[in-house]
């Protein structure tokens, strides 16, 4: 589960189903640090689409940790 220091989830027009699969793929990202800056991920905000596609917004350091987060989590649900 993702801690207190880590990185905040929004949703937004998620069903739990959906939230759950994507569980996982967002505590690995949540796990990553810049190798440049060795900051974390700090948010990430969700935007359900259909067919179990979403566009994601993030709040990182730099473009590089955004790239990274944003692989992991990417795959259709």
């Amino acid at each position: 589960m993702i801690g207190v220091n880590a990185m905040t989830v929004t949703y937004r027009e998620f069903t739990p189903t959906l939230r759950e699969r994507l569980s996982e793929r967002l505590e690995r990202a949540a796990a990553l640090r810049c190798a440049e800056h060795g900051e974390p991920v700090v948010s990430v905000t969700l935007h359900a689409r259909e067919n179990g596609w979403f566009d994601t917004l993030w709040t990182t350091c730099c473009a590089a940790l955004e790239t990274q987060a944003g692989a992991i989590v990417r795959q259709r649900c």
